[in-house]
């Protein structure tokens, strides 16, 4: 009775309880199991949040965007690291 939708809708409810609700949210899957995942996200955001629901390979789905393979998902993990890292610098002026 406890599936991946469940669960994310379970922590975004957590986190916006004790007053500290995502500002972004990364979400990505490659089956059916992942389906109910997306929609709860879409459903349990908070409106302020910058929700990015993936599918990895091309095929009808709730997600928002498409990554073609695993190598696709890692480029993307990487490229958001390094953005991470320039952002952090910048904050505190490194």
């Amino acid at each position: 009775g406890v599936g991946k939708g469940w669960v994310a809708a379970r922590v975004l409810s957590t986190m916006s309880t004790k007053g500290e609700p995502p500002d972004f949210i990364l979400c990505i899957g490659d089956d059916r199991s992942d389906e109910d995942m997306f929609e709860s996200i879409s459903n349990s955001a908070p409106s302020s949040a910058e929700i990015f629901a993936c599918t990895v390979g091309r095929k009808p789905s709730k997600a928002t965007y498409y990554l073609n393979d695993t190598e696709e998902v890692i480029r993307l993990l990487e490229s958001l690291a390094i953005t991470s890292d320039e952002s952090s610098q910048q904050a505190f002026g490194q």
